[in-house]
């Protein structure tokens, strides 16, 4: 432990000590500009890639609240929140340089860093601990693999190299931009600074930290809230919370310059998909079941994509079919019979409140050109393309549960493999799934999938004239990209 200490100081301190002598921060070479940027995309790769990794701190627990009731983590609870706030703010910082977030990292983000380095100690600890999950809940890898991940030698190496890229971005941010930090007079600046932090803030949280902040999640458990299901007060409240929080970022952020706008959405869709993949860190064995291919799991990836290309036919794939999916999830409340703060309804409600407003957004906010009649084609073609991908993933794996017996291979994607889990939300549906045939005595077609296919496809197509004003909305943003500007820039070529 103490050899850790010494070598990431000293490692710390010589490299920033030859940032400061060399001048680097003060260079303008496109190379330096160029390193810095792949060490951010390193740093977020390695930050993904340990959601995976073994954390008993960010686990489920279902009967026994012991672990948040008595109050004692939430001082970790709340370090480990405030050092995501890096996530975010580091590549908006070092690929949109705007000032704000110059000064975040610096004031918050470079201590917060500092002070999670400082208890490596607490972090080994639960990052070594046999009751941790993730990859190694995995039943395919050797007890020597499992026990690799939860090696002290491999994950004191993990931690620090990312703590270590972490905080040399943090101090290289801080010097190339010391001209941001003088006092700020006019009180609406500081104002509009603190909203954004707060925005990084609340948008980044763990799913897990609500359980060590209000001490359990249990219906009847220690200072837990009532039970989260379709009709209750929390139902509601989320409903209402959702339609706010679009309401608000829209009329606060829509007169903002275009990059300004985009980073509002981009924050939100970087939180969706460390939320979503948050789950894989704490839930046990990933099975069939949790694979990501249910359509609300892949609007994360998808909407990245969609920012980080542009692309306009993928956005109006996310923004029909991914944005009903999650409306319709989010009536329908499909939750566990546990408290509003338990880590899987934190992320039901995280995960599916991102994928409704984040392409809603990208709408309001002017982030893609307004909607024209001819791109229900696009959308209407991807669902066509992914429910053809789901029948034959998920209708492979019913026809391995089915041969082998094994229940890893369970799964329900579009709701349309699983009877029993189907009926216990719309119960009419059952008789659907038992109108089938086999084919090659394996794999089962039923009439409930063709029904689905049609119903979700009618509904987007209705749903899409409903969205379809509000890309009106975003086409008074500034520079909001419009049909007329492909126009001009086809003219200047």
């Amino acid at each position: 432990m103490a050899l850790f200490y010494v070598l990431f100081s000293v490692l710390s301190l010589l490299a920033t000590g030859g940032i400061i002598l060399t001048k680097l921060h003060k260079n303008q070479n496109p190379k330096i500009e160029k390193i810095v940027k792949i060490l951010t995309i390193v740093y977020m790769c390695l930050y993904f890639v340990n959601l995976f990794l073994p954390d008993s701190f960010a686990m489920r627990t279902f009967d026994d609240v012991s672990p948040y009731a008595g109050g004692k983590d939430i001082w970790f609870a709340l370090l480990r929140w405030f050092n995501d706030v890096s996530l975010i703010v580091i590549p908006v910082a070092v690929f949109f340089k705007k000032k704000v977030f110059f000064k975040i990292a610096t004031y918050f983000c470079l201590i917060v860093c500092v002070l999670n380095v400082s208890v490596y100690f607490k972090y080994i600890a639960v990052y070594t601990s046999t009751a941790g999950a993730g990859i190694m809940a995995l039943r395919f890898f050797n007890e020597s693999t499992k026990a690799f991940f939860i090696n002290t030698t491999f994950r004191s190496l993990y931690f620090g190299l990312t703590m270590f890229i972490e905080l040399i971005l943090l101090v290289f941010i801080t010097l190339k931009n010391l001209d941001c930090y003088k006092v700020n007079k006019d009180r609406k600046s500081v104002l509009q600074n603190f909203a954004v932090f707060f925005l990084i803030l609340f948008s980044i949280i763990p799913i897990y930290v609500p359980q060590y902040l209000f001490c359990g999640y249990a219906p009847n458990g220690i200072k837990s809230f009532s039970t989260f299901k379709i009709g209750t007060f929390f139902h509601f409240a989320w409903i209402a919370f959702v339609i706010a929080e679009g309401v608000v970022l829209t009329k606060v952020f829509k007169k903002k310059d275009y990059d300004t706008r985009f980073i509002v959405v981009l924050t939100l869709a970087i939180s969706l998909l460390m939320q979503y993949n948050q789950m894989f860190t704490g839930i046990g064995e990933i099975t069939a079941h949790r694979m990501p291919f249910q359509l609300c799991n892949m609007a994360g990836f998808f909407i990245i994509l969609m920012l980080l290309t542009k692309n306009e036919r993928i956005y109006h794939f996310t923004l029909v079919i991914n944005a009903v999916g999650a409306i319709i999830a989010m009536a329908m409340c499909d939750t566990t019979p546990y408290g509003v703060t338990y880590i899987m309804n934190v992320h039901y409600i995280a995960e599916h409140t991102n994928v409704i407003l984040t392409p809603i957004l990208c709408a309001t906010l002017g982030i893609f050109k307004p909607l024209k009649n001819k791109h229900i084609v696009d959308f209407l073609f991807g669902f066509a393309i992914y429910f053809l991908a789901i029948m034959i993933i998920g209708g492979t794996f019913t026809g391995l549960k089915e041969a082998t017996g094994d229940n890893y291979w369970n799964c329900n994607y579009l709701f349309m493999f699983n009877k029993e889990e189907t009926a216990s939300i719309v119960g009419f549906v059952a008789p659907l799934f038992d109108i089938n045939f086999k084919l090659f005595n394996f794999f089962t077609i039923s009439i409930i999938q063709l029904i689905i296919f049609i119903v979700f496809a009618g509904i987007c197509t209705g749903a899409f004239f409903a969205l379809k004003p509000l890309s009106k909305i975003g086409e008074k943003c500034p520079d909001a990209p419009t049909d007329c500007t492909d126009k001009v820039e086809q003219g200047n070529e």
